[in-house]
């Protein structure tokens, strides 16, 4: 199911503060407690797919401008 722009507006906060979250440290331990997040390689994917999404949500999506004919 296709998400709309609102529902990718929403996202993206979260996934981009996890991302900066990551950029700190992906793991550690405190104590015998240890702590892992995503990488954050995976999570700028994810931040730079929810930011295309939105660029595209909110120009109408996808336009063909000229289809050119194959012989």
């Amino acid at each position: 199911m296709a998400r709309t722009l609102a529902q990718a507006q929403e996202e993206y906060p979260a996934v981009r503060a996890a991302y900066l979250k990551a950029l700190q440290a992906e793991s550690y331990g405190i104590g015998g407690r240890s702590l892992s997040r995503p990488r954050s390689v995976d999570l700028r994917k994810q931040v730079d797919q929810l930011a295309e999404e939105i660029y595209r949500l909110s120009n109408g999506g996808i336009r063909v401008v000229a289809i050119t004919p194959i012989p």
